[in-house]
């Protein structure tokens, strides 16, 4: 056989070529369905599929056998990327980056909550893989089998139909050219929506990751200092006052106020609300890549947190002047961070004295009592939590992060006191009633600690949600909290989360209704401690002061997507013009994207700004 003939192409490559392609298409379309390409699911499929043609027929003419390992590769690579972004998607609704291969190692961390978000379909993105391993493996012997079988003869006739190489790579080719252009020209595709397509994706991200230069961009850092709050009615009315955070994990705003079949969900933090608390009940969630570490990152430094990999990973060694650093400035004792879970995760252990906190209590400094499935109870996180604080001289700021509410909501069933009914039990929503109920006791709990403590008296306690908990998009969870609700559970209750500042003893128990997140805390906070921050630059506002509420969103939506005081602007992460969507806050009506285009720059602007900052290590005012 010459040369020419090894290269050539038989009836048999011809058919497993077309196998592998049909299998493409079909899992792709299933991914870009699921990734909200609906409508254009069957054209990006369809590029998907040119791709791996062309890139075969590209290395046909030089031989057969590096064609056949380059589609086999690309192959398998993209079906495990697919059934990667799959799961991901799931839960950020966006698709992986390069970027996050720096934080992959926190996935064992959390794998329970993984394994909730993977679906019986994802496997089909993958099946067949050990399939094709095997054939590459045992091909040659599958072939003998054959050539020795009562098919031999039909089998040797296949075989010598074949296509000259030359002429299989140019008609390939070719074939490519057509079905892109086809794609390119029907009606609605724009040449930019391509970058959707899987391959090119994560291809432009590859690049973009090794060569994006966020520092270049110019940053006016006087739109983001500090005012004179001093005529303010709240400033100073927690003067001196020990600080104390408590950030909740996965704590909506939809079960503060709200019982279930007659039991309150929320009962301390409802008695809270009622007395001197201000309570911000349009506060929206605003995180980077790192979920509940850029909530935190969000609150101490009134900052965006990176939005693929999170700002303690991609920025832990900047020159910050964080909450802690400026609280110390200002005659308190100390700065500490209190967190039931391992010191590593998410490079705290690390970032944290950077940060200006003095000392970090993790997993392994408390007492192993009550195990939870992961770390230790909150409610023992609490207890020894205050025995340690009674120690402190005051002035001091503790930062305390919950863990127990985390997913997949497994509370333990000694600690679960709301009764469900039979059809919620076992899922998400009713578990994640039972996990929210606990952390409203364990709070609770925590304040009578104080209280017997001698600190509660003289304390400003914050109390915020990180990040949403059930999402919108899945039929049985929207419907369930839709019950609960007795309406629509929509894109608004999935970002908001609550927000309470509870100062004892002073008499203001108020309610504020304008949009505000995370990087809004801190600002907010210094006025009511009659602190100014003239040293570093905070994206966030006063809210005690604010005229009209505007967050910045890019998790979960892309960036450019905002939440104001009268609408919710979502701009998905596939830029898809006629994919934008905006809600009218009160009666979730669509309006026209096109008539906020300056909102969503302003959003953008923001964000990228705080990046382009953090970049050049530049947050510091002169």
């Amino acid at each position: 056989m010459t040369t020419n003939d090894r290269r050539s192409l038989g009836l048999g490559d011809v058919g497993h070529l077309l196998l592998v392609v049909l299998l493409l298409f079909f899992k792709s379309r299933a991914l870009y369905r699921h990734i909200g390409l609906t409508g254009y699911e069957n054209r990006f499929a369809l590029l998907t599929c040119a791709v791996l043609l062309l890139a075969f027929f590209l290395v046909l003419p030089l031989s057969k056998k590096a064609a056949r390992i380059v589609l086999h590769t690309l192959y398998i690579f993209i079906c495990v990327v697919m059934a990667l972004d799959a799961v991901y998607f799931s839960y950020a609704k966006k698709l992986t980056s390069a970027a996050q291969l720096g934080v992959a190692g926190q996935v064992a961390n959390v794998s329970d909550t993984v394994q909730t978000l993977i679906r019986p379909w994802h496997y089909f993105l993958i099946l067949d893989i050990p399939l094709w391993l095997i054939w590459a493996l045992h091909r040659q012997t599958l072939f003998n089998a054959i050539s020795r079988s009562r098919f031999a003869e039909f089998f040797d006739k296949l075989r010598s139909l074949r296509i000259k190489p030359l002429a299989g790579s140019l008609s390939g080719v070719g074939a490519c050219a057509l079905l892109v252009i086809g794609v390119f020209l029907t009606p609605g595709f724009r040449p930019e929506y391509a970058e959707n397509e899987i391959y090119l994706y994560h291809g432009a991200d590859l690049v973009k990751t090794l060569l994006a230069d966020e520092s270049s961009r110019p940053v006016d850092k006087s739109l983001y200092t500090s005012p004179d709050w001093s005529s303010s009615e709240y400033y100073g009315l927690a003067a001196g006052r020990n600080v104390i955070i408590i950030q909740v994990e996965a704590l909506q705003n939809f079960v503060i106020g709200r019982s279930y079949e007659g039991q309150e969900l929320t009962p301390n933090l409802n008695r809270m609300i009622d007395k001197d608390t201000l309570y911000f009940d349009h506060y929206y969630y605003q995180i980077g890549g790192a979920n509940t570490a850029d909530a935190e990152f969000a609150v101490n430094n009134s900052l965006f947190g990176s939005e693929a990999e999170g700002a303690y990973v991609k920025y832990p060694n900047l020159r910050y002047y964080s909450l802690p650093m400026l609280l110390k400035d200002h005659g308190y004792t100390t700065a500490e961070v209190f967190h039931g879970y391992y010191g590593d995760f998410w490079n705290r252990e690390t970032v944290y004295p950077g940060q200006g906190f003095d000392d970090f209590h993790s997993l392994e400094d408390f007492e192993q009592i009550d195990p939870f499935p992961m770390g230790i109870s909150d409610r023992e996180m609490f207890r020894q939590t205050t025995e340690y604080l009674k120690t402190k001289a005051e002035p001091f700021y503790a930062f305390c992060i919950t863990l127990s509410s985390h997913a997949p909501y497994a509370i333990p069933d000694k600690d679960r006191e709301i009764t469900l009914r039979p059809e919620d039990e076992a899922t998400l929503f009713g578990l994640y009633l039972q996990a929210a109920n606990y952390e409203d006791r364990v709070i609770g709990e925590f304040m009578e600690e104080l209280k017997a403590a001698g600190l509660y008296d003289n304390s400003i306690i914050l109390i915020y949600g990180d990040h949403y908990a059930l999402t919108n998009t899945d039929t049985a969870i929207q419907h369930s909290v839709g019950g609960l609700l007795g309406r629509d559970y929509t894109i608004f209750d999935v970002f908001n989360v609550p927000f309470l500042i509870h100062i004892p003893g002073s008499g203001r128990t108020e309610t504020f209704s304008l949009a505000s997140g995370h990087i809004d805390a801190e600002p907010t906070l210094l006025c009511l401690l009659g602190i100014t921050n003239d040293k570093s630059v905070m994206f966030g506002q006063n809210l005690l002061e604010a005229d009209a509420g505007f967050v910045c969103e890019q998790t979960h939506v892309s960036i450019g997507s905002f939440i104001n005081d009268e609408v919710f602007f979502q701009k998905p992460h596939n830029n898809i013009r006629s994919f934008c969507a905006v809600y009218e806050k009160d009666t979730m009506a669509r309006l026209d994207p096109d008539d906020y285009e300056d909102l969503v720059e302003l959003a953008s602007s923001r964000i990228t700004d705080c990046a382009a900052l953090l970049a050049r290590d530049d947050l510091l005012l002169d």
